[in-house]
């Protein structure tokens, strides 16, 4: 039988982080506060950014208020370009250059009216049939100088419904009232909103009742959608839907 024994052994010291600050031999304190640990690693944010900067499936950017791209990751280039495409062909140039004037010009707006402290704001934009979230953050460069200030932007392809991902009250989510559907361009408004209740779950009966239509003219839309887009079954629709966080909403939203 095995019984348990008071130690008479002295306790171990509780375990420190020791890894030195930049600049100083210190020893790291533990905090909860982001502003705190900012205080004791100076160049922190710069080692996030670079980690960011090289995810895979992430877009960074940093833009003037004017629209003009001061840099961007070669993620980016690829998410707004495709595979393969450059930074080079985006950094220096403005906005207006490489989207269509109306986002473009959507963009500028929304920069200049987001303040420094507040909060990180997140843009949603169907883009080339993908469903592509951008942060946005304000960051002053000079003090006493706000048109110098510029825009940190992080991006992501997310798909399916962000309102389920981000509650209102946490997050402020804008949507972009453009959208370019890349692959989705062949489809009438009628069908984008059938393939957005797919993408939803529902089967052709809900569907009809939601858009109140008879359910052969749904089925037909069903059929139409498939042919146009080349796809076998529901199963391909509803994949195709949620990649592009596709809504009832985006069928009344200006295509460009």
């Amino acid at each position: 039988m095995t019984t348990m024994t008071q130690s008479t052994a002295r306790p171990e010291p509780a375990l420190s982080l020791s890894f030195p600050r930049a600049g100083t031999g210190n020893p790291l304190v533990p905090t909860t506060s982001a502003s705190e640990l900012r205080r004791q690693l100076p160049d922190l944010a710069w080692a996030f950014f670079e980690m960011v900067a090289a995810e895979p499936l992430t877009a960074v950017g940093v833009v003037a208020l004017d629209g003009t791209s001061i840099y961007m990751s070669e993620n980016g280039a690829n998410l707004l370009g495709g595979d393969g495409a450059s930074n080079s062909r985006f950094v220096g140039r403005s906005l207006n250059e490489f989207f269509p004037p109306e986002i473009a010009n959507e963009r500028i707006a929304i920069f200049k009216r987001t303040q420094p402290d507040a909060p990180p704001l997140l843009i949603r934009n169907l883009w080339n049939g993908n469903q592509l979230t951008a942060w946005f953050r304000r960051f002053p460069t000079c003090p006493g100088a706000p048109d110098r200030d510029i825009m940190i932007v992080r991006g992501r392809l997310i798909p399916g419904d962000l309102r389920s991902l981000f509650p209102r009250e946490a997050v402020t989510l804008v949507y972009s009232s453009f959208v370019r559907l890349g692959p989705l361009a062949c489809l009438t408004d009628q069908e984008l909103r059938v393939m957005a209740l797919i993408g939803a779950g529902m089967t052709v009966r809900e569907s009809a009742k939601v858009l109140f239509r008879a359910e052969k003219t749904i089925e037909s839309h069903c059929m139409a959608i498939h042919r146009k887009l080349g796809l076998r079954d529901r199963v391909e629709v509803a994949k195709l839907a949620q990649r592009a966080g596709l809504s009832l909403e985006d069928a009344d939203r200006v295509r460009v």
